[in-house]
């Protein structure tokens, strides 16, 4: 097994997981705004997004690994409780607009810093997202 096919398979991975990752932060920001939302279901989504951009947090987001999966952890948990709450027919309108083309914009970069999650910044070279 060579050592590059290897790298390619983890970059790939890693692309997929990003990908899953901006998708479920946009399933609940269209939640949020969904008029048929429940109100339980608006108070989770709107406590996970106002955590995710809030300057205070438990573990400050400039400590590198730990700092960013505080951030994931909550995003997940309020995905988490957010599928449980909200009604199937909504919850899949959502993640179809989450996936749609239009709302999901090709990222090309050339050495740039990128912000891809609230507070975690990747920087890159060559990427297309």
């Amino acid at each position: 097994m060579s050592t590059q096919g290897w790298f390619r398979r983890q970059a790939a991975r890693r692309r997929q997981d990003l990908r899953s990752i901006v998708r479920q932060a946009r399933v609940l920001s269209l939640a949020l705004r969904h008029p048929q939302t429940p109100w339980r279901a608006r108070v989770v989504a709107g406590c996970a997004a106002a955590y995710l951009l809030s300057p205070i947090q438990l573990i400050p987001t400039f400590i590198p690994v730990i700092g960013q999966l505080d951030d994931l952890a909550v995003l997940l948990v309020g995905m988490k409780l957010l599928r449980k709450l909200l009604p199937k027919n909504i919850l899949a309108e959502c993640e179809t607009r989450a996936t749609s083309p239009r709302l999901v914009p090709r990222i090309k970069c050339e050495s740039t810093t990128l912000v891809v999650f609230p507070k975690a910044t990747t920087s890159s070279q060559n990427c297309n997202i």
